[in-house]
């Protein structure tokens, strides 16, 4: 199960990477901690808050390259965080 879980990770940060708009150096980690930011939650109770979402979306106020790719990785994080938290 966790195999096919980094799989998909891998899978989805590819297809991110290969959809950016402008040269930026470190792009592919950036993604990477775009996506760990967006599925990092406080858990209260049975309840997970996505922090991490939110603060990743008020990060990508700053730069102006890639927004789209990065924002993807966030969204990302949050739908596989979402997924992890419902199959649980």
């Amino acid at each position: 199960m966790y195999i096919l879980w980094i799989v998909f990770v891998a899978a989805g940060i590819i297809v991110l990477y290969r959809s950016w708009d402008a040269d930026e150096p470190w792009l592919a980690l950036k993604l990477i901690g775009y996506y760990v930011l967006g599925a990092f939650y406080i858990r209260l109770n049975d309840l997970a808050l996505p922090v991490g979402f939110v603060v990743g979306m008020l990060l990508l106020l700053a730069p102006k390259t890639n927004r789209g790719a990065k924002r993807g990785a966030v969204v990302l994080g949050l739908a596989l965080m979402l997924l992890g938290w419902l199959l649980r």
